[in-house]
């Protein structure tokens, strides 16, 4: 008897046993979440602005289903320098579910804290959204700056002005982004050397080879202010003639529009480069019966055209001199060729 309940427990033990592992587990059903949708809605292309314009940035973002929007972060990387700036950043935790956000981002391209850059820099600006899951979503914008150069207001002497102040006779166009303009004095009558030399933009032209690098001569005369190319034809004795004749050859070659014939307000050369890079394309420097080398009887707030093998721009007369021991005060904006 005693062999029978020991048959019949060690049967059951067994039948357990075998229910026990045939018995298959079944895991929690799990829906994986995707990423946040971003939609860059304005700019609807790469950037290309102006010398102080600004960038808008319009986005929309919306966390996926079962998620929330973490964050939002915008920055703004230069490529010429690898600095990148943080422009934005917010914290939406609270968000609901599924809520769609908006947000416009405006930034200073060359003006402002946050707005440092040089003519023909380039930029990325990158927006990302990041949800409660660890999932982001990066949208990125390209910007280059285009090239419109803009010098602010400098002062050259008149040929007879010898203070220290006003020493610089010359200007040339610059063609780095560190700056916009060049300034050269006039020769000197005994020089302590003639040897060409690299020396500073500031140096004297005559003897030191920098003429290759003016592209406008102010010397007032019997026809008051005129600004002239640098081979202009100064009859002997005349002008710059003799200081000319001292550089390096071949001189550069400026083309003048008379103020006459080209009209563009102070205050829309002072306020608006969008207006100012507008006029420079409209001028027609093919229409050769208005082109010359030089421009007389400069006036207070008049806005000159030229163009150079560097460049072609605007000049405004901010102040022009009263005589060959006074100065004059400009100001240039030009885009390269």
């Amino acid at each position: 008897m005693k062999k029978i309940f020991k048959s019949i427990a060690a049967f059951a033990l067994v039948a357990s046993l075998t229910a026990s592992c045939s018995k298959v587990e079944t895991p929690p059903t799990t829906t994986e979440v995707g990423a946040p949708t971003l939609t860059i809605v304005i700019p609807t292309a790469d950037l290309n602005l102006r010398f102080n314009d600004v960038t808008t940035i319009k986005f929309t973002g919306a966390p996926a289903t079962g998620a929330k929007i973490k964050s939002i972060l915008i920055t703004r990387k230069n490529l010429s320098s690898d600095v990148t700036v943080k422009l934005y950043g917010d914290s939406a935790t609270s968000l609901a579910d599924s809520l769609t956000i908006t947000r416009i981002v405006i930034d200073s391209v060359l003006g402002g804290i946050n707005g440092i850059g040089y003519v023909g820099d380039k930029f990325i600006y990158s927006v990302t959204i990041t949800d409660d899951k660890g999932k982001f979503t990066t949208k990125n914008i390209n910007l280059t700056i285009k090239d419109l150069y803009s010098s602010g207001q400098f002062t050259i002497g008149a040929q007879a002005n010898t203070g220290v102040t006003f020493q610089n006779k010359f200007f040339g166009l610059n063609e780095n982004a560190a700056k916009t303009i060049d300034y050269f004095k006039a020769g000197v009558a005994n020089p302590a050397t003639t040897t060409v030399s690299t020396e500073d933009s500031m140096t004297r032209a005559r003897f030191y080879g920098n003429s290759n690098k003016i592209d406008f001569l102010m010397f007032y005369g019997a026809n008051l202010t005129g600004l002239y190319s640098p081979d202009y034809a100064f009859g002997t004795g005349q002008g710059w003639a003799t200081e000319i004749g001292f550089w390096l050859t071949p001189l550069n070659s400026t083309i003048f529009k008379n103020p006459v014939s080209y009209n563009l307000s102070q205050s829309d050369f002072a306020g608006s480069n969008d207006k100012v890079e507008l006029a420079i394309d409209a001028i027609d420097f093919n229409d050769v019966a208005t082109n010359q080398k030089f421009v007389y009887n400069l006036l207070d707030q008049k806005v000159i055209a030229f163009k150079t093998t560097k460049g072609r721009g605007l000049i405004l007369v901010v102040k022009a001199a009263l005589n060959n021991t006074s100065f004059g005060t400009f100001e240039v904006k030009w885009k390269k060729n």
